[in-house]
C-alpha cells in the first residue's frame, strides 16, 4: 500500500525536521498573539470628558469612571453616554483582536468570521447622536431627582 505523500519525502529525517520548524514557527506565532491579546485593553473617554470606559479585548468592560460633570447629568443622558463610549471602546477593541487573530489564522479563516461576528455594531458619530438626542426634547413624565425609574428610598408600602 503506498501513500500519496510519501512519494515527494527525499529524506523522512529531513522532513521530520521541516514539520518540527513549522510547529515550532506556529506555536512561536500562537504565544505572541496570546501576549497582544492579553495586552489588547481599549480605554476610551468621551468627547467632552465626562465618561471614561476601559474593555478587554473580548468587549468586557473592566473600568469605568466618571468627572464631577457627570453630577450635573439627567440619569438617561449620563446613560447614554456611558452607553455610546463603551461601544467605541468595545469596537475599537474587536478590531484590534481581528487584526492580532488575521496574523495567526489568516484573513479569511473561519475563526476570524466568528469574531467579526460577534464584534458590536459600528456606532454612529458623536455628532449624528448628538443631533438625534437634540431632536428627542427633554421628557416631562418624569422627575430625575426622584431616583431611577420611579424607584425611591420610601421603604416598604404593604
Amino acid at each position: 500500500m503506498s501513500v500519496p505523500f510519501a512519494e515527494n519525502i527525499r529524506d523522512p529525517h529531513e522532513w521530520m525536521r521541516e514539520q518540527e520548524e513549522r510547529t515550532a514557527a506556529l506555536l512561536a506565532k500562537a504565544q505572541d498573539a496570546q501576549a497582544r491579546l492579553a495586552e489588547n485593553s481599549v480605554t476610551r473617554t468621551s468627547q467632552d470628558q465626562v465618561v471614561t470606559v476601559t474593555v478587554n479585548p473580548g468587549g468586557g468592560m473592566t473600568a469605568l469612571s466618571l468627572s464631577p460633570e457627570a453630577d450635573r447629568m439627567g440619569h438617561r443622558q449620563l446613560a447614554g453616554l456611558i452607553l455610546t463610549t463603551y461601544n467605541q471602546a468595545a469596537r475599537q477593541a474587536a478590531t484590534q483582536t481581528m487584526a492580532i487573530m488575521a496574523g495567526l489564522v489568516g484573513q479569511d479563516s473561519e475563526a476570524l468570521d466568528i469574531v467579526r461576528q460577534a464584534m458590536p455594531e459600528l456606532p454612529t458619530t458623536e455628532q449624528e447622536e448628538r443631533l438625534e438626542n437634540f431632536g428627542r426634547g427633554p421628557r416631562t413624565d418624569f422627575d430625575d431627582e426622584e431616583g431611577f425609574q420611579g424607584f425611591s428610598d420610601g421603604g416598604d408600602r404593604r
